[in-house]
């Protein structure tokens, strides 16, 4: 049996994750799950995305979620008229490289975003981009909560005593680490990949790592940033 491992929220950033991967040394024998946003923000949205495409194609083990922003990419595709469309990915998403020539997602991009699962249960854990709105009656089916929801009590029923491991929500550093060792049943595991620079909201000095937890040994393995 090989590794389960666990990699949250890359934003563009594949030269960090390509370090990443080299750090733990993935191989086939181990399982990854990845919860989502792959894209926007960082520098190289498609670049992270062909990594992604091509191992899932070469290993059966890899299981790749989503995020809020493939969600909203997928959303803009659907909705809005090509120039808005065009602004929303060049301005907003700043993932102009998913585009094809004529202004449209690459087909192989939007079929990938389109197979992506909301969440993930195996025998002692849930995995999720945001979390779970557990005040709903039916949490496991609801979208926008999985991909939006900041913070989310424990249901200890719903959860089925389950470890719950999420990204979306920017969490320092050493606050990922007192989480894992405290045995919490709610792991954010998002240190802010794209966070390399003063923000208006975050301490960016405690951020800007891209994280990989061992789901059997609880071990946190990072890389830091890269790209930007």
């Amino acid at each position: 049996m090989g590794r389960r491992l666990v990699i949250s929220d890359i934003h563009g950033c594949s030269k960090t994750l390509n370090a990443l991967l080299q750090k733990i040394n993935f191989t086939e024998n181990d399982t990854l799950y990845f919860l989502g946003d792959y894209i926007d923000r960082g520098p190289d949205s498609s670049g992270v995305l062909d990594i992604l495409i091509n191992l899932k194609e070469n290993y059966p083990s890899v299981f790749p979620l989503s995020g809020n922003h493939e969600y909203q990419m997928l959303k803009a595709e659907k909705e809005y008229n090509d120039a808005s469309f065009y602004y929303f990915v060049k301005n907003l998403a700043r993932s102009k490289d998913l585009l094809n020539k004529k202004r449209k997602l690459r087909k192989k991009y939007l079929k990938f975003m389109k197979s992506l699962a909301y969440f993930a249960e195996l025998d002692d854990y849930f995995l999720v981009h945001a979390g779970f709105d557990f005040r709903k009656k039916y949490p496991f089916n609801d979208a926008v909560g999985m991909l939006n929801i900041r913070t989310f009590k424990y249901d200890k029923k719903k959860a089925k005593n389950k470890t719950i491991i999420v990204g979306h929500s920017p969490t320092y550093y050493k606050k990922i680490q007192k989480q894992i060792k405290a045995k919490k049943k709610i792991i954010y595991l998002d240190n802010g990949c794209v966070y390399t620079k003063p923000h208006r909201l975050y301490d960016y000095k405690k951020l800007g790592k891209l994280c990989c937890y061992n789901l059997d040994t609880k071990e946190l393995t990072c890389q830091k940033n890269i790209d930007i």
